[in-house]
């Protein structure tokens, strides 16, 4: 009986695994028929998407790109969602050159994973979505621990009615770097226990109708790293450690 268990429970595990690693951005896809397929040539940023400049603010929501430096230890805040701890001092540091390793980075990924997609000018970026968020309360395995703010706040876009694709048909997919940072040990808001030193990014792939100007699909794709004893990173260090977390996140699509 046991020497009929075995291949049996082998199969079974051959089955699930095929299935989970079958699962990707793209095959999620829904049926997009005979439409031509074009991707953003300029890698946007989530940040300039929406009305919001102040850098903390930015930070906040969890669309920042660049390096986070802590310091001072931690306080409490009052919040709309309760008391928060958050860390006393926070530096922004660093986001021209994170967001260019980033932008080259995902450039590079999606001319390797979506070759036959075509290139495709967007006008005016800027004024092409208009994007709601909405509070994600979902705990995660770290909680307490982990490098994000919480509450995570999950984008919702929706095409600007006026929007003029130039009478271009087609899907057309953009993709938006919500987040790329790295950050030394402290506390992210609202992590009780802190965390140490890591780096964590995250791509949302927008796939949008050009002549009906409707969202057809939307794929957040991420992945985060921390160091178990480290406190802070070198350059080296985090260099390395975005590429690794850059290459899950290809894996994923």
């Amino acid at each position: 009986m046991q020497t009929l268990l075995l291949p049996i429970i082998f199969l079974i595990l051959s089955f699930f695994a095929s299935c989970s690693s079958s699962s990707s951005a793209l095959s999620r896809l829904p049926a997009l028929g005979e439409s031509e397929l074009f991707i953003s040539e300029e890698i946007l940023l989530l940040k300039d998407l929406i009305p919001i400049t102040n850098k903390k603010e930015i930070y906040n929501k969890n669309l920042f790109v660049g390096d986070i430096n802590f310091s001072g230890g931690i306080s409490r805040e009052k919040t709309i969602w309760g008391e928060q701890v958050v860390t006393k001092q926070i530096e922004f540091l660093n986001e021209t050159g994170v967001k260019e390793e980033s932008v080259n980075t995902v450039q590079a990924i999606l001319t390797k994973s979506l070759k036959s997609y075509q290139k495709f000018t967007i006008p005016q970026p800027s004024k092409l979505f208009q994007v709601q968020f909405r509070k994600d309360f979902t705990k995660v395995i770290d909680e307490g621990v982990d490098n994000i703010n919480i509450p995570n706040e999950i984008p919702e876009f929706k095409l600007q009615s006026g929007y003029d694709f130039k009478g271009k048909r087609g899907v057309l997919l953009i993709p938006i770097v919500q987040y790329s940072y790295s950050h030394n040990a402290g506390w992210f808001n609202g992590q009780d226990w802190g965390c140490m030193a890591g780096v964590r990014a995250k791509l949302i792939l927008v796939w949008v109708q050009m002549e009906t100007k409707t969202v057809l699909h939307v794929e957040g794709l991420e992945s985060k790293q921390k160091e178990p004893v480290n406190t802070r990173y070198n350059y080296l260090d985090r260099s390395r450690n975005f590429q690794k977390v850059w290459k899950e996140i290809e894996s994923q699509i």
